[in-house]
């Protein structure tokens, strides 16, 4: 080992201070290490970068090119793709538009309209100048019946003893006068909510529960001024006195799940009333009813825009009927969505249509129809001057991109892939060849240095005091024997790190030897004592030496064990800080022999603690660092008990000093000589 021969050869005096073969030894490793380096990125940049650079960048070119070649096939493949559409939904919007318009002529005898069967129809609207007059608003062949004279005296008579003379009863018996004259369903379904009304107030809660529950049969055109079914008066008077609740619950349920098309006033009263679970439904038709709302009011806007877009195709002969879209871009949270509306000329018996359909009821699987937002750039994928303002946006990635041009980019990400792949793989292995040189070099110039600092002092003490006594500078016997003491000592401490150096080197051969023999470990551990009696008194130290009476002996290397408790207490020593108290106990536990040093100084960091045994570890704290060490001591310790059978063990908090514990079992069956 370089090391061990510096120590050597080299004279004490020039190693310990300006050390000019570690010195020449450290520049030659470290020029030859920079040397390594630069040699090795080099042949990395010529055997790896280079050719790496050139496949990328041949890589990026070709898939550049294909891009192109993609992007043009792909504007082919969306123009055809597009043109098939438009002519998909201009046909199938036309079947749509002559279907209702031969339903609507065969209901022209004068009976009231029902919605349409076809899911995607939103509404067909009469036109009246530009006004839209909605199929649920009344008969649209029949001209509105006048009020009956006797009905309207009955309905005045009982309103009249109702709120004027509080004759509840009297009322009832004039409000069913009026039922009995009433002329129209309309008329019945008013009598009948006013004669409930009466009965209530007279105490007949019973009588008027029967006639609610009949009002609930009502046709569905019956409405009040407000437009509001008088069906649904019955239903919150049910729900608000409690009887037949449940029954009224029932029919606002039925009403919302039904196909039935139900006013605005209707449907903002359905939510308002108490206990009836309509959930996301009814907030559908609200919203539904909502833009049915907005589209009266916008319907000047859209039929201008309809009749602008129609008159370049009324020029070309086009018999294609035009549908502009009406709602959001994209479907908001509120519900509200994307309509095409349409005008429908006069065809007697019918008068002028409007008609809505829902985008996504006649869209084909995979495609949705869009507007252009106010203020954003125009889109592509426009459908022509019949579909003004209406785009395509396909629901896949790239539902127009082609089979082949998918396959020849993947391929092409693959291999730029697998081409910066072994690049950034032989980058890992130069940094980690370059890191793990690096670390040798520092872990060998902190053992360097460490070493020299240990050797230091022991050799200026031996060469002080021995100056000293061949000077014959001491005052009497006593000093001279102390003198004596001190330079046995400290040749013993430097022979223990010499072993320690000595010992870790054949451990790193595999050529270590330990010879096992019955020892008693109590003599052995009281050996260890003596040795550093002279040392911790210098220092000041309080040891506690405890033994266990009767434990058993145990086959081990004596001196081995030795020199791990010497080990152990060493480094109690050094990293007690102001505390000079120490204990060591030995004992026998669940059939252990247990050698303990307990210190009470600075103690480790739960992550420092499972590092501590690896060789030259030594704990980055700013104490450790002005401790003179070669991070051997725990290792060798480490080592010894795992030769012997056993283990060791640190318990230890920051500031509340450490505990190693050793662990040798006392019965195991171990050979003579144990080589590690």
């Amino acid at each position: 080992m370089i090391v061990g021969q510096g120590l050597i050869v080299g004279q004490p005096d020039n190693f310990m201070t300006t050390s000019p073969l570690r010195g020449r030894t450290m520049s030659a490793v470290a020029a030859m290490g920079v040397t390594r380096h630069k040699r090795q990125i080099f042949l990395f940049v010529i055997a790896i970068l280079v050719p790496a650079t050139v496949l990328v960048g041949l890589s990026v070119r070709m898939m550049y090119q294909d891009r192109e070649l993609a992007a043009r096939r792909e504007a082919d493949q969306r123009r055809t793709a597009v043109d098939q559409l438009r002519r998909e939904l201009d046909a199938h919007l036309e079947t749509v538009k002559l279907q209702e318009i031969n339903r609507l002529i065969r209901s022209a005898n004068g009976s009231r309209e029902q919605d349409s069967d076809n899911p995607a129809v939103i509404f067909t609207a009469r036109l009246e100048g530009d006004r839209l007059v909605f199929p649920w608003e009344g008969r649209w062949h029949e001209p509105a019946v006048a009020e009956s004279a006797a009905f309207a005296r009955y309905r005045e008579q009982g309103e009249s003893l109702e709120f004027k003379t509080k004759d509840e009863a009297g009322a009832a018996a004039a409000y069913r006068l009026a039922l009995a004259s009433a002329a129209s369903p309309l008329e019945g379904a008013e009598a009948r909510l006013l004669l409930a009304r009466a009965l209530s107030k007279a105490g007949k809660l019973a009588e008027a529960s029967g006639v609610y529950q009949t009002l609930l049969k009502a046709p569905p055109d019956a409405r009040d001024e407000h437009d509001v079914g008088f069906r649904f008066y019955a239903a919150d008077r049910l729900l608000a006195n409690g009887r037949n609740g449940a029954v009224a619950a029932a029919f606002l349920r039925q009403e919302v799940d039904g196909k039935g098309r139900l006013t605005l006033p209707e449907l903002y009263m359905i939510r308002s009333l108490p206990g009836v679970p309509t959930g996301r439904k009814i907030s559908g038709r609200i919203a539904e009813m909502e833009q049915v709302a907005a589209l009266a009011r916008d319907f000047p806007r859209v039929r201008a825009r309809i009749e602008s877009s129609a008159a370049p195709l009324a020029g070309i002969g086009a018999a294609e009927s035009v549908w502009v879209p009406y709602g959001p871009p994209s479907s908001p949270p509120s519900g509200e969505a994307l309509w095409l509306v349409t005008v429908a000329s006069s065809q007697p018996p019918l008068p002028e249509l409007v008609m809505a359909v829902s985008s996504t009821g006649i869209s084909p699987p995979g495609v949705k129809l869009r507007t252009r937002a106010a203020g954003a750039p125009p889109l592509e994928n426009a459908l022509g001057e019949a579909f003004p303002g209406l785009y395509v946006e396909s629901s896949g990635k790239r539902a127009l991109e082609s089979v082949h041009e998918g396959l020849l980019f993947g391929i092409g990400m693959a291999a730029l892939a697998l081409v910066l792949g072994i690049a950034v793989f032989g980058g890992y292995l130069l940094l980690r060849d370059v890191n793990r040189d690096v670390h040798i070099a520092e872990v060998r110039s902190q053992f360097v240095a460490s070493v020299s600092h240990e050797l230091k002092t022991p050799l200026t003490a031996i060469r002080m005091f021995a100056e000293t006594l061949a000077m014959g500078r001491f005052r009497d016997e006593r000093m001279k024997s102390e003198y004596l003491e001190t330079i046995v000592n400290e040749s013993e401490r430097l022979a223990r790190l010499v072993d320690n150096v000595l010992d870790f080197s054949k451990i790193e051969q595999g050529k270590k030897i330990y010879r096992l023999r019955p020892t008693r470990l109590e003599d052995v551990a009281s050996s260890a004592v003596r040795a550093l009696r002279f040392p911790l008194s210098q220092q000041g130290f309080h040891l506690h030496f405890e033994v266990e009476e009767e434990i058993p002996q145990l086959q081990a290397d004596a001196d081995a064990i030795q020199q791990a408790i010497l080990n152990l207490l060493t480094n109690a020593m050094k990293y007690s800080g102001d505390s000079r108290e120490i204990d060591l106990r030995v004992a026998a536990r669940n059939g252990d022999a247990v050698i303990e040093v307990v210190d009470h100084g600075f103690g480790l960091a739960p992550d420092e603690q499972k590092r501590v045994f690896e060789k030259f570890y030594r704990a980055p704290s700013h104490e450790s660092r002005l401790i003179a060490g070669t991070g051997l001591g725990l290792t060798l310790v480490a080592h010894i008990a795992t030769a012997h059978g056993g283990r060791v063990e640190v318990e230890s908090a920051p500031g509340a000093g450490s505990t190693f514990c050793m662990f040798l079992p006392i019965g195991a069956k171990l050979s003579i000589e144990a080589k590690r």
